[in-house]
Formats: structure tokens, C-alpha cells, sequence
């Protein structure tokens, strides 16, 4: 009886630790606003798990309007993307050169590695892409100007 009172008290704590362990959303769960400070104005954000500010993994969604450019970067943990809407390309690089994007349409993917120099720009009808990675997310310009924070 013991052994049998053990194990169900295990399996309810256990139960308990995984609650919040598992993420199911719908599009019509996404909570849109802002893009982040990091990104030119025009983005819109969406984190659909996890906190991109701090230290573990997340995932959150990017909305790009028509022709949205994003300047030569580079990140200090590896940026997973993918297309879900319209079209984004990427290209690598020390400044943003359209003649050298790779165009990613829907469901197209891109890993770009640490520290790997790259820009981005989204297609004729904007973008909708979703992004994971390792917390916290951060972006630095490799033209300190092109720095939206640096704008304000």
C-alpha cells in the first residue's frame, strides 16, 4: 500500500511539473503587436512560447509588411527560420545587396548560424515567418547606423 501511495503521489507531482510543458495555438491564438525595438519600424510580433528576452528556448512570429528590409546582422545564438506566409529573402553578408537574396517561400527554411553576417527582406506581399531559437534573442548591426534603437 505504501509503494502504491508513493507512486501515485510521484505521478501526481510529476503531472504537476509538466502542465505548463506542452503549447497548442491556433493562428487565432496569436497575440500580434509591435515588432521589437531590434527591428525597423513596420514589424509586427507575435512570441508563441517561451520569453525571447530571456536565457531557454522560445518561438515567436514575425509579420513583415510589402518590401520589409532588415540590414546586414548577426546574432550570438543560432536563428531558425521559417516561412508560414508571402515570401522572405535572405542573402549573406556584410550589407544588405538585393541581387544576392535567396528567396524562401512558404514553408522555406533557414538556420543561420551564431555570429553569421546576413540580412533579410521580405517579397512583394510581405512575410509571415516564424523564428526559434535560444534565448535571450538579440541582434547586432554590422552598421552600428542601421540600428533602429539607435534612430529614437
Amino acid at each position: 500500500m505504501l509503494k502504491y501511495s508513493l507512486v501515485l503521489m510521484l505521478t501526481s507531482l510529476m503531472s504537476l511539473a509538466f502542465a505548463d510543458s506542452h503549447v497548442m495555438k491556433s493562428p487565432s491564438d496569436l497575440q500580434w503587436s509591435d515588432g521589437p525595438a531590434t527591428l525597423p519600424a513596420g514589424a509586427q510580433m507575435s512570441v508563441v512560447d517561451g520569453d525571447p528576452k530571456m536565457k531557454g528556448p522560445f518561438t515567436m512570429r514575425l509579420k513583415f509588411p510589402a518590401n520589409f528590409k532588415i540590414p546586414a546582422h548577426w546574432h550570438s545564438q543560432d536563428e531558425n527560420i521559417t516561412v508560414i506566409e508571402g515570401e522572405l529573402n535572405m542573402g549573406l553578408g556584410d550589407a544588405l545587396d538585393e541581387t544576392k537574396g535567396h528567396s524562401l517561400p512558404v514553408a522555406g527554411y533557414a538556420k543561420m548560424p551564431m555570429n553569421v553576417r546576413h540580412f533579410a527582406f521580405a517579397g512583394k506581399k510581405g512575410a509571415i515567418v516564424q523564428l526559434h531559437g535560444m534565448g535571450p534573442f538579440d541582434i547586432t548591426y554590422v552598421n552600428p547606423a542601421d540600428d533602429p534603437r539607435k534612430k529614437k
